[in-house]
């Protein structure tokens, strides 16, 4: 690891991505004001467009799929929001069969004059990581981690977002729970299922053998959903925190 990488790690251990993320940023970013970034040409769409596609877009978030084949060239470009950045981990010929899930903080990339193996990744940019985070406001007793539903894990949680995956397995039925926060919810396939209702209404959702991607802007009251299939159910659920109107800037991150 060069004294750079070395040094961004250490900046990154000490005062977290938020704070990052604004002393690295251009200072002309911060002149858009709080949530108003605004890319350029360099912007991985605009200079590498072959190379992203943009499959969803509001103002809360841009979701990008990346790919980049085997032996092809990549150009540089920028990315100018973090990301929840999924690495499919599993061959070309079996997409999303596994992932990985980390933090991207964004940024410039050199791309690739020659990539060394086929790349296929999803990112989820979030586009209010120039605003001050907010207090969020106490879960409920009902959110999935505070009744310890054993179908959902936090697989990546800082300032900006929580991540959740979701696995039931096949036959079984989730805890009744709630979900408070605007969220992206991202899933690669998923067997039959239903979802209850506590008036008892069920609503059926047939299998899926392709990605799908959506945004849910309001809270999902008290639910529970039943697998159906004789495959794992499995989703991501990406949870935007609350933040201010107050711009992070170099002096407000000390």
């Amino acid at each position: 690891m060069d004294f750079a990488r070395r040094h961004f790690t250490l900046v990154l251990c000490l005062f977290g991505a938020a704070t990052v993320f604004a002393l690295y940023m251009p200072a002309d970013l911060n002149a858009a004001g709080c949530g108003q970034i605004k890319p350029d040409a360099t912007d991985a769409v605009a200079a590498a467009p072959g190379n992203h596609k943009v499959i969803l877009e509001n103002d809360a978030v841009r979701i990008l799929e990346a790919t980049v084949p085997l032996h092809t060239r990549e150009v540089p470009h920028t990315h100018f929001w973090p990301s929840v950045f999924f690495e499919q981990t599993s061959p070309v010929n079996e997409p999303w069969k596994t992932i990985n899930i980390r933090w991207s903080e964004g940024g410039p990339s050199k791309g690739f004059d020659s990539s060394d193996h086929d790349r296929h990744n999803l990112l989820v940019e979030i586009k209010g990581v120039d605003c001050q985070p907010s207090t969020p406001a106490p879960l409920p007793d009902t959110d999935p981690v505070k009744i310890h539903d054993p179908n959902m894990t936090v697989v990546l949680e800082n300032s900006y977002v929580r991540v959740l995956s979701v696995k039931i397995p096949p036959g079984e039925k989730e805890p009744w729970h709630t979900h408070t926060s605007p969220a992206v919810v991202v899933y690669f396939s998923l067997p039959p299922s239903q979802r209850f209702a506590p008036d008892g209404t069920k609503t059926a959702r047939a299998e899926l053998n392709h990605l799908e991607v959506r945004y849910e802007a309001d809270s999902q009251p008290l639910h529970s959903i039943e697998n159906l299939g004789k495959t794992v159910y499995q989703a991501y659920r990406i949870e935007l925190k609350p933040t201010g109107k107050v711009v992070i800037t170099k002096s407000s991150a000390r």
